[in-house]
């Protein structure tokens, strides 16, 4: 029977995007005593409990879970306990995923523990269909050591799947509004020589053509006739399993997309951006590397890209069909300048880690982590439009190390892991400060700081267990926070890495019954954000650049219900409240008084929760080798303000909403084919997670699948 629990796998290789393709896993069996002692029950000891039991906090996202009602990994991060995905449209959209309100930036996001930070522009966290997730891991507050580089809020991990030695996996959706998806992954494994051979492929288009209602303009409804969005990833992968190394990976994907710029306060009509990108990544692993206990796992990627910004239309329009010309010459409907910027990057990541068992009792791990970012930036129409060159080529470079000690006492009951890191980053590029006055200046920066963490784990019961965990993490800004993406975001040179001191508290409660299992967790948190880096408005119309904002408090609790409680039930429930306040004692860079002192941030929900159940049976229809689901899930947001609350009249608000999305699943020859029927946000409410950005209402897709293993 399909539960949502039983993803018992052990990971011992995977590749990086959706394009994955890998070996077998080994499973482990536990044997655990009934209360009353007179039975006993096999228990699968999977590695996601073997996960939650670890020292820090963590939640995941199982297999099953994904192939509910979840159309994306966003859908599927949305619901977990104190997360939030803030979306901007439909298919293709800008997304910010927040993890107890710390958000964006801050958030580390890897795919098979590979950073895929350096390479946003051209790749997401929902590239990756979901039916190519074996599960996603949330940390929350720290980040593992063996993933490197910095980050603050935590981190999301996508584990892609093991296959078998044959494999072949292809789907089909389509949705509402034009959706059209694509997927296929095909695997092949040659038990003589140990050579594995992969090869998949992603396609995605939607018009995004939904009727969005527009608080700005007096509540006016329009249809969205400008949002097109088209995507393509190919790739293809080589392993070896029988070389010095017991694993040897070369990975090759390319990448391109194309998106429509839809307007909110004007009806832009031509304006686009595109992005294309080529990625090579190696992998090499081997235990006992060197003398016996010290494990070795080495990879690097490199990836060469061009993106821009296309915006030269000579006329602007307002919703009333009014037409005005370009403030520039040159065109543009966004702002005041014309683009056809064409930006080409240079990206290296590289990772090193070295984990050696002294013994049953202490492991001892060093991690180096380093990237380097290469930029060259150009921009003819919008240098024309400004009458001189406002780009220049730029690198950035970072360099982690990580030192890590892991200690377990009293036969397992008691867990800690300890670790300190030093981060070093420089970065040299030309910038013009103010952006109408041509005076470019050289900017070189080199700069080092020291983080560390600490977490523990004790066993109170067989049952029950505590956590706690203490942080101080540095993040590095990134390369478009530092120096701009050549046509939207101006540079930033003089930004200094953010610092966060978190701590959590939490008990875990995890008991199997008849049905499966039945798991309730606590925890309270609280982190201390220094040099907080905003993104904000400049002072030329549609251009931004990020600043150091200053100190923010965050506070909060989450509470989590999850498991079996019928042969056919499964229901989860979870609630999030986060209070992030403004600890900044006098405004930015003066010695005035701050008015918003101790007011909550704004533009950030505090008050979430999420509910779901899930109604499984075999072979309902009859025959053998069939399975049915039918899934419901709930999800609640309170209303915010979109700016600080400085009045009880203030009006500028993301109003509440509660969705309901809907799944019915049937799978037949033995999970060779499944139909899936999914309607999202059942009761077409309203909803928005930005002011003025409204999502799609009501919207149907249907999917099936077909594997061969």
């Amino acid at each position: 029977m399909k539960k949502r629990q039983k993803t018992s796998k052990r990971v011992l290789t995977v590749m990086m995007a959706a394009l994955v393709m890998a070996n077998a896993y080994a499973q482990e069996e536990d044997v655990e005593m009934s209360e009353d002692l007179e039975a006993f029950t096999v228990v699968g000891h999977d590695e996601i409990r073997e996960m939650r039991e670890a020292t820090m906090p963590i939640s995941v996202i199982s297999l099953t879970q994904l192939e509910g009602t979840a159309t994306n990994i966003n859908d599927a991060l949305a619901r977990t306990t104190g997360i939030t995905v803030r979306n901007t449209g439909g298919v293709g959209s800008a997304s910010r995923i927040s993890v107890r309100g710390l958000e964006g930036k801050r958030m580390g996001i890897y795919i098979d523990e590979a950073a895929i930070g350096q390479l946003s522009d051209y790749m997401s966290l929902n590239d990756v269909p979901t039916d190519m997730i074996e599960r996603i891991e949330i940390y929350k507050g720290i980040v593992p050591y063996r993933f490197g580089g910095s980050a603050l809020g935590g981190a999301v991990n996508v584990v892609t799947k093991e296959y078998p030695p044959v494999y072949l996996d292809a789907s089909y959706e389509i949705a509402s509004f034009n959706t059209h998806k694509l997927n296929s992954a095909f695997k092949r494994n040659n038990k003589k020589t140990g050579l594995q051979f992969g090869l998949g492929g992603v396609l995605t288009y939607s018009d995004n053509s939904y009727e969005m209602e527009l608080p700005n303009l007096d509540n006016r409804v329009v249809k969205r006739d400008h949002d097109r969005f088209k995507k393509a990833m190919v790739g293809g992968s080589l392993k070896a399993t029988k070389w010095y190394f017991d694993e040897a990976k070369l990975e090759l994907i390319y990448t391109a997309t194309n998106a429509q710029i839809q307007g909110i306060d004007y009806d832009i009509r031509e304006a686009y951006t595109h992005g294309q990108a080529g990625i090579g990544a190696i992998t090499l692993k081997r235990d006992n590397f060197l003398f016996d206990g010290l494990d070795f796992d080495f990879s690097a990627c490199y990836s060469y890209g061009q993106n821009g910004l296309y915006d030269a239309a000579k006329y602007r329009y307002d919703w009333d069909g009014n037409r005005y010309n370009a403030v520039s010459a040159y065109g543009g409907e966004q702002g005041n300048y014309a683009s056809d910027s064409d930006n080409r990057t240079h990206d290296i990541v590289s990772k090193l880690n070295l984990n050696y068992l002294l013994n049953k009792n202490s492991t001892f791990n060093l991690n180096l982590y380093a990237t380097q970012t290469r930029q060259k930036p150009e921009n003819e129409l919008m240098d024309l439009s400004f009458g001189y060159q406002t780009n220049f080529p730029s690198r950035m470079s970072s360099f982690t190390v990580g030192f890590s000690y892991d200690l377990t006492l009293f036969e397992g009951k008691f867990m800690s892991a300890t670790t300190i890191k030093n981060f070093n980053f420089s970065s040299d590029t030309k910038v013009l400060e103010y952006t109408f006055i041509n005076s470019p200046k050289d900017i070189s920066l080199n700069r080092n700081y020291w983080g560390g963490s600490e977490s523990l784990r004790y066993k109170i019961t067989k049952r029950l267990l505590a956590k706690a965990s203490f942080s101080s993490e540095v993040r590095i800004p990134t390369s478009e926070e530092l120096v701009g993406n050549g046509y939207s975001i101006l540079p930033a040179t003089d930004l200094r890495p953010e610092r966060c001191n978190g701590l959590n508290a939490g008990l875990l409660y995890h008991r199997n019954n008849k049905y499966g299992f039945i798991e309730i967790e606590g925890n309270f948190f609280l982190n201390e954000l220094q040099d907080m880096i905003r993104y904000q408005a400049d002072m030329i119309p549609c251009m931004a650049r990020y600043a150091n904002f200053g100190n923010v408090r965050t506070k909060g609790v989450e509470l989590e219900f999850k498991g079996d409680v019928a042969r056919a039930l499964y229901l989860y429930a979870n609630a999030t409240y986060q209070d992030l306040r403004d600890k900044r004692e006098h405004e930015t860079g003066s010695s005035a008084p701050n008015p918003t002192y101790d007011m909550r941030m704004p533009n950030i929900p505090y008050l979430l929760a999420n509910f779901g159940f899930e109604l499984h049976k075999e072979n309902l229809f009859g025959g053998k080798g069939q399975n049915s689901r039918l899934l419901v899930d709930a999800s609640y947001i309170h209303e915010y303000f979109y700016d600080f609350e400085m009045s009880k009249y203030q009006e500028r608000k993301i109003p509440t909403s509660l969705t309901f999305d809907a799944g019915v699943e049937h799978s037949f020859k033995r999970d060779t084919w499944t139909l899936s029927f999914k309607v999202k946000n059942l009761t077409d409410q309203k909803v928005y997670s930005d002011l003025n950005r409204p999502l799609p209402g009501r919207n149907v897709s249907f999917k099936v699948r077909y594997v061969m293993k």
